[in-house]
């Protein structure tokens, strides 16, 4: 009779399902929260990188047209859950051009 009561008490599944639980929803929790800021990273490198586009574009004095082009490579942290590295490599291209030499040009082929 003794054993029966303790096979109906519930209290120890209950301790045992949110030990098992628990860790795993912090851990799925923290992880997302990683990844949100690495996406953050990534986007705040991207924004970074148009920007020294278009600077560079303001300060071109040289010829008609030339290609611009950088590379940059944002790193994820590895450790925890995540044991594998995550990396993400942002490429700018753009054209700059010289405005001032294009419009000059275009009074000379008149």
């Amino acid at each position: 009779m003794a054993g029966t009561a303790v096979l109906n008490n519930k209290k120890g599944s209950q301790m045992v399902e949110a030990a098992i639980s628990l860790p795993v929803i912090i851990l799925t929790a923290m992880l997302m929260i990683r990844l949100f800021v690495f996406y953050l990273e990534i986007l705040t490198a991207g924004i970074e990188e148009h920007r020294k586009a278009l600077e560079a574009q303001d300060a071109y004095n040289g010829a008609l047209i030339r290609t611009y082009e950088a590379e940059k490579s944002v790193d994820m942290l590895s450790g925890g859950i995540l044991q594998r590295g995550v990396s993400k490599r942002i490429e700018v291209k753009a054209y700059l051009v010289n405005e001032d030499f294009l419009v000059r040009s275009s009074e000379i082929v008149e």
